[in-house]
């Protein structure tokens, strides 16, 4: 009897011990305040709490063992925490870290417009591009609305803050173009090569750019192409000057594109009074091929290959004979640029790329034969490692090969230019809400025997949930352009000393305000004197200065609207090249300003925009006042008008596109060319007071995300 009683009073003990309640309590903070509301839970079960407004908590569980108490809270992190419950009270304290989104984190943008499909608070993307007034479907004069640029009609390149139009370098996937525009002609600025639709993305650096990258003394633009394409799609675009037709071909992991364009400007320079004196009218024909590899579910392998072949003749008034002098222009253009990236491990990352480049101009002034042959090579290797939250580590070198052969009635000249760089770079984060890039680049260049380091800096700092501050330091170094190099190989790098404070406030994808102030030091400049056109005189003993501060607002927020305003004011004055005194030179407006202005229309699934662009009046060379470039062009004013019609033919997603620059017709002159006498001047204007495009661009298939 006393056995029985001894077993059942060990059973009831045991079975009150495994059905005892276990209290759990603590006080959930998130540094030193407390946080009401959390929600307290055993991981798969129902028991657990919420912390009352002084963050406490208390509740009972039957659960016995090791379990996971997991804490959640609107705002913050998700926590967890292993626990062992033995029957006894448990204490806990979780501590949550708040949750930080994008608007949270301050970005290191200083001096850069970035656009891409990932960022959201982004300036210019594709579909911008070619729906800006005035821009023809460029992505250069898109870019050219946006602070920080200058307008020039004579000559193509991007003038970006005082610099000239050579101190801008473009880079495709990392990898540099070395001829990103169509060969100059007298007088009449060239549009670029690559549709603005090959890219999901671009970064505008209108000054203080990161270490990756180098010889540009004002800036660069950082173009990243497409991924893979959702669905196989045809492409056809029927225009007033020409035709285009694209195929992409997407297969599971793989795509492959063809393009071809053909361009011919005599029909539409028929229908026109004012226009240059054509022998031959642009005439074009372009083709590219695309090759996409997605070689894992981190790694990204990209071919691109375009070539071009266009030709063009005219004739233009000889100021000094009387009479016309006659020009023309074959130029043939191969491109090829190779990139893969990839994932070694969740820490690093590696990217490494090869471009190659073929560019060759056949002139002839008056049947004197003129050459420029250009063969250019650059690969490239980057290593990435993050590290934090937030901050990563850069490391990499590119060796970069050109060889350059120009040639004046059969009489050639020819040099190579190689030039080895490496870098390194870290964006640290000391806070999600401050953040420093520290960065170091070397140089070295065997034609020159010269050697550069380049050191540069920058921190950022949240001023608000949506605003933030930055200030950027930093070297910039440029060999020389091929023209002086061919006369004196002896020159050194060309230099300039950035410093950049910015300011910016972002609402979402619905609002930009941006205000950015900056000063340039030049020196080392290439200069010397001439004598009947010819030098006499070469080194580097040339300097300047630029200074300025630029505003940006671009507002989203209404529906179906969408517009920006930029301003500009630039102070520049350079003593470089033949220039006989420190002055302004003549890509230099003090004050540009833009207005884009977009509007879509549901009911008629229509877009229509203008855009406004004013820019004071540029210096010019008057041979007859002996102040040196004392002189100024009338002030600049065009406004562009550009429509969009989105319809269907046959199921097939078409737009009906037409674009008229300049409507008002109003005569900019750029400039003046005098006689050698000086008795004598013409002006420098468009080719045509109005620009007129229309077109049709018809996809047969579907893929969503280009429509």
């Amino acid at each position: 009897m006393n056995k029985l009683i001894l077993y059942l009073a060990f059973t009831f003990s045991g079975i009150s011990s495994l059905y005892a309640q276990t209290r759990i309590h603590g006080k959930v903070m998130s540094g030193k305040e407390s946080i009401p509301g959390a929600n307290i839970i055993i991981k798969d079960t129902y028991d657990g709490a919420s912390s009352d407004k002084e963050g406490k908590f208390s509740f009972l569980t039957y659960e016995n063992g090791e379990k996971t108490l997991v804490v959640s809270s609107v705002g913050f992190e998700p926590y967890e925490q292993k626990i062992k419950i033995e029957g006894k009270e448990l204490e806990i304290n979780p501590i949550l870290k708040q949750t930080i989104t994008e608007l949270d984190v301050v970005t290191i943008s200083v001096g850069t417009f970035e656009a891409s499909e990932e960022k959201k608070s982004l300036m210019l993307r594709p579909l911008d591009i070619v729906t800006t007034a005035g821009s023809k479907g460029d992505l250069y004069g898109a870019l050219q609305t946006l602070p920080g640029t200058q307008t020039i009609g004579e000559t193509e390149g991007l003038f970006v803050r005082g610099g000239a139009g050579s101190e801008t370098k473009t880079v495709l996937d990392d990898m540099i173009i070395p001829n990103p525009f169509y060969s100059s002609l007298p007088d009449i600025a060239q549009r670029g090569r690559f549709s603005p639709f090959m890219f999901k993305g671009t970064i505008f650096n209108t000054g203080g750019y990161s270490a990756q990258y180098g010889q540009a003394l004002s800036s660069v633009l950082l173009l990243n192409s497409r991924d893979l394409p959702q669905k196989t799609t045809t492409d056809l675009s029927i225009m007033a000057v020409g035709l285009g037709a694209s195929h992409t071909h997407k297969w599971e992991n793989t795509s492959a594109t063809i393009s071809a364009n053909y361009i011919n400007l005599k029909p539409y320079y028929s229908l026109l009074n004012k226009k240059p004196d054509w022998s031959a009218e642009p005439e074009s024909k372009d083709f590219g091929f695309h090759y996409k590899w997605k070689t894992s579910s981190t790694g990204m392998f990209k071919f691109f290959s375009g070539f071009s072949n266009n030709f063009t003749s005219l004739y233009y008034p000889n100021i000094d004979k009387g009479g016309k002098d006659h020009f023309s222009l074959e130029n043939t253009n191969l491109y090829v640029n190779s990139s893969y990236i990839e994932m070694l491990n969740p820490k690093w990352s590696v990217l490494t790329g090869y471009s190659g480049s073929y560019n060759k101009d056949d002139m002839k002034s008056n049947d004197i034969p003129l050459q420029r042959n250009q063969e250019s090579n650059h690969g490239r290797i980057a290593f990435t490692k993050t590290y934090g939250r937030f901050s990563n580590f850069k490391f990499g070198g590119e060796m970069f090969q050109q060889k350059i052969k120009n040639g004046y009635n059969n009489y050639f000249l020819s040099f190579n230019k190689p030039l080895s760089s490496a870098f390194t770079e870290t964006d640290f984060f000391v806070t999600p809400k401050l953040a420093t890039r520290l960065g170091l680049r070397y140089e070295n260049s065997s034609l020159i025997n010269q050697e550069n380091l380049a050191p540069r800096a920058s921190i950022s700092v949240k001023t608000g949930k949506k605003s933030q501050a930055s200030f950027a330091w930093g070297k910039f170094y440029q060999l020389p352009e091929n023209e002086f190099t061919l006369m004196n190989d002896s020159l050194n790098f060309e230099n300039a000393e950035h410093f950049i404070v910015n300011f910016q406030k972002l609402n979402e994808e619905k609002r930009t305000f941006r205000i950015e102030a900056y000063y340039k030091k030049y020196d080392d400049l290439i200069s010397g004197i001439k004598n009947n056109y010819q030098w006499i005189i070469l080194d580097n003993s040339g300097s300047g200065y630029a200074k300025g501060f630029d505003i940006f607002w671009r507002d989203k927020g209404l529906p179906m609207i969408d517009y920006w305003i930029s301003y500009s004011y630039l102070d520049t004055k350079r003593k470089y090249l033949d220039f006989q005194k420190e002055a302004t030179p003549t890509f230099a407006p003090k004050h540009t300003f833009n207005i884009v202005y977009k509007h879509y229309i549901p009911k008629i699934t229509t877009s229509a925009g203008f855009t406004y662009t004013y820019a004071t009046g540029r210096p010019y060379y008057n041979p007859n006042n002996p102040d040196f470039l004392s002189d100024y062009t009338p002030d600049y004013h065009n406004l562009s008008f550009t429509a969009s019609y989105l319809t269907s033919i046959k199921d097939h997603f078409t737009v009906i596109y037409t674009g008229i620059g300049n409507i008002t017709a109003y005569k900019n002159i750029f400039g003046y060319r005098y006689s050698k006498d000086g008795t004598k001047r013409q002006e420098i204007t468009s080719p045509t007071p109005v620009s007129v495009f229309v077109g049709m661009f018809i996809t047969f298939g579907e893929d969503r995300v280009r429509n």
